[in-house]
């Protein structure tokens, strides 16, 4: 082992032990078990449901947003909340939720290095958008893909959070060198966002199918299983910066996996771009939906 390697070893150790000891981590939000409680009783209600949710009104504002969002893949209006859950079902509804849910239970407040609204509409266009596009594409991954798309980027919430004297050296170094933010993360803290993510879902006992995403959104090459799901959030992610629609800085210097294109069924990049210029109408009207 070289003394670089050795080094980012160190680091990530440091990293690990740091995020070890976060006494403060955000538990699960209390809405999330009051949802599932109901609905594991025999005969769950969508008035019932709607009672639970209805209490928080933001939560409320943001899911009915996500359902009238245009790459969400509703074909009719969602006036009510009662109405959502008639159309969407009781398991998409909880799956939202917790989406909704753990993406705010952080309460970030902004600096000069980072804007919790722009990272709130980027990740709710890509969960958005990676529910519609896995359907346009044939897959059927259910609420999921919204899901692992709203979360993906969670990692990057929580080196803002916890190490935030590194989340700042991070973004110094990227503005002063050409590499990119993934190399910025390894050399700081001897791993990534995607790491971090990781390590934070599975503190909370989330789904691996969830674990796996967030570890490889933006190498989906290296992921053994969900692949496809991983593939489809991976290009909704470039979709953002391609398009310049809900972008983060944080994916500034993205680049394409190109093991992707077999995976979902395209025959080359030119199809790929093709595809994604088809989407933009579709991503600006989404963002401008969820801007609450």
């Amino acid at each position: 082992m070289n003394l670089e390697s050795e080094i980012i070893d160190f680091k990530r150790e440091a990293t690990e032990r740091t995020l070890s000891s976060i006494k403060n981590l955000p538990s699960i939000p209390k809405v999330i078990f009051d949802v599932t409680k109901l609905l594991n009783t025999p005969e769950p209600s969508a008035y019932s449901l709607s009672e639970i949710i209805i209490k928080d009104a933001g939560l409320t504002t943001k899911l009915l947003a996500i359902a009238n969002s245009p790459l969400y893949g509703i074909k009719r209006k969602v006036s009510s909340l009662e109405f959502a859950i008639l159309v969407l079902g009781f398991q998409e509804i909880k799956n939202i939720v917790t989406a909704l849910s753990l993406a705010d239970s952080f309460k970030i407040s902004g600096d000069k290095n980072f804007s919790p609204f722009d990272f709130w509409i980027h990740s709710m266009v890509t969960g958005s958008a990676a529910k519609g596009i896995s359907q346009h594409l044939g897959f059927d991954f259910g609420s999921d893909a919204f899901v692992a798309g709203a979360l993906h980027d969670l990692g990057i919430m929580v080196i803002h959070k916890y190490l935030n004297k590194h989340f700042n050296e991070i973004v110094e170094l990227t503005r002063n060198s050409n590499i990119s933010i993934l190399e910025a993360e390894h050399e700081v803290l001897g791993m990534s966002h995607q790491e971090i993510g990781k390590f934070i879902v599975e503190k909370w006992s989330l789904p691996v199918l969830l674990c796996d995403t967030l570890q490889y959104h933006h190498e989906p090459s290296m992921a053994k299983v969900n692949k496809e799901l991983i593939a489809v959030i991976h290009l909704v992610d470039y979709m953002t910066q391609k398009l310049n629609v809900a972008a983060f800085y944080w994916d500034e210097k993205f680049e394409l996996d190109t093991s992707i294109l077999p995976l979902l069924n395209f025959s080359s990049e030119e199809e790929l771009d093709a595809f994604i210029k088809e989407y933009k109408e579709m991503f600006i009207v989404t963002a401008g939906a969820i801007r609450i």
